[in-house]
């Protein structure tokens, strides 16, 4: 038997191989088809963009991504997440940004990044946690913590964030965390053990029949005046006076708080205005 020589084998393999990477035409077509849908969305986010419609935009952006990953989307996604208070998020998609191959050899594209995360980190906010024990575990608006230890340092978005500390053998702690852009501050949660028995109340005494008698432990109200020497509230003239002055103090304040909130309109979010991050919006595909 004759065996094929090594060359002619890896001639025909090579051969084999290049006719597989050739495209054909049906596949070029879905391609091409993904190409055009991918940049119908982009331009669809660019639009609702420009209306200060971040939300819409976001989905936009992030369904062209995902018909055709490109820098320029990407870098569009971690912006939209900044409009719309969410810092953290942008900060991770940013990562995924600086990561990409047409990024790192392009210094626009890096100088942009920068601008962008420099303003991402100024919105964050930091919380630094002590906790007792340092095995609890940690849930932010009931996602878990990766973080260990006694001591934690939170990177959240702005706005309101449930807090549960929990560890067995305690009794769980259930919080709120209020969080503004760039703010820190600190919180200790020290969880209680758990009882095997509950201890009994100090204002009771038990009996022997098993029963528990209060204990009064606030002074007796003092008598009032007899019927007769008292006058009906409404009718004496100082009633009418307090009430004068407490309606226009309201009235006041009511002015007072509509001239206020006229100016006082959100620095980002769905129909704020970030002036800071205009022009940082990539609108080339």
């Amino acid at each position: 038997m004759v065996k094929p020589m090594p060359s002619v084998v890896a001639f025909w393999v090579a051969c084999a191989l290049a006719c597989s990477s050739i495209p054909t035409p049906a596949a070029a077509q879905v391609a091409d088809a993904r190409q055009e849908q991918a940049r119908e969305l982009f331009e669809e986010g660019l639009a609702l963009a420009k209306a200060d419609r971040w939300a819409e935009a976001l989905s936009a952006f992030r369904q062209s991504e995902a018909l055709v990953p490109r820098p320029s989307t990407s870098y569009n996604i971690a912006n939209a997440l900044y409009r719309l208070d969410r810092p953290v998020e942008a900060l991770a998609q940013l990562d995924e940004y600086d990561r990409m191959a047409a990024v790192r050899t392009d210094e626009d594209a890096q100088k942009r990044s920068e601008s962008l995360r420099e303003l991402l980190e100024g919105a964050v906010g930091h919380v630094g946690l002590r906790i007792y024990p340092d095995t609890a575990m940690v849930f932010i608006d009931g996602r878990p913590s990766l973080l260990v230890g006694a001591e934690r340092d939170l990177s959240l978005n702005p706005g309101m964030h449930s807090l549960r500390v929990t560890n067995e053998g305690y009794e769980p702690y259930l919080g709120e965390i209020r969080v503004e852009r760039g703010s820190r501050q600190a919180l200790s949660v020290e969880l209680k053990p758990l009882l095997s028995e509950p201890a009994p109340s100090p204002l009771s005494i038990g009996s022997a029949g098993g029963a528990a008698m209060s204990i009064e432990t606030s002074p007796a109200a003092p008598r009032g005046p007899a019927p007769d020497d008292r006058k009906p509230f409404v009718k004496r003239p100082g009633f009418w006076v307090m009430i004068g002055v407490i309606a226009a103090a309201g009235i006041g304040a009511g002015v007072a708080v509509a001239v206020i909130r006229k100016d006082d309109s959100p620095s980002c979010g769905t129909t704020g205005n970030c002036a800071t991050t205009q022009g940082l919006t990539v609108t080339s595909f």
